[in-house]
C-alpha cells in the first residue's frame, strides 16, 4: 500500500512539474509581430487601398501621438498611407532634416 501511494504522489508531483515547464516556455516565447498587410487590410476601412489620417487615428487612445506617427509614415505628404508607407514604419527621419540643413548651409 505504501509502495502504491509513492508512485502516485510522484506522479502526481511529476505531472505538476511538466506543467509548469510547458506554461513557463508557452511565456518565453517570443511575441510574433501583426502582419503589416493584414493590419493595413483592418485599418483602411474603406477599403480604397490607402489610409487616411482619420482611418489611422480612429482608435488611437492618443490622439496627438498617432497624429505624429502618421506625419512620419506618411513619405511623400499627400495625407494618406499607401501599404508601402504604412509597412516601413515611417520614411521621414531626423536625419533627412539634418541633411537639408547641411545642404542649405552649404548653398550660402
Amino acid at each position: 500500500m505504501k509502495k502504491a501511494n509513492y508512485i502516485i504522489t510522484t506522479a502526481i508531483v511529476a505531472a505538476f512539474t511538466l506543467s509548469g515547464v510547458a506554461v513557463t516556455q508557452a511565456e518565453d516565447a517570443p511575441k510574433k509581430k501583426p502582419d503589416p498587410a493584414a493590419k493595413f487590410a483592418k485599418m483602411d476601412t474603406d477599403k480604397n487601398g490607402s489610409i487616411s489620417k482619420e482611418e489611422f487615428t480612429a482608435k488611437a487612445k492618443d490622439a496627438a501621438k498617432a497624429e505624429a506617427a502618421f506625419t512620419k509614415k506618411d513619405a511623400n505628404s499627400d495625407g494618406s498611407l499607401s501599404p508601402e508607407e504604412f509597412a516601413a514604419g515611417g520614411a521621414k527621419k531626423e536625419g533627412g532634416k539634418k541633411k537639408e540643413k547641411k545642404a542649405k548651409a552649404a548653398a550660402e
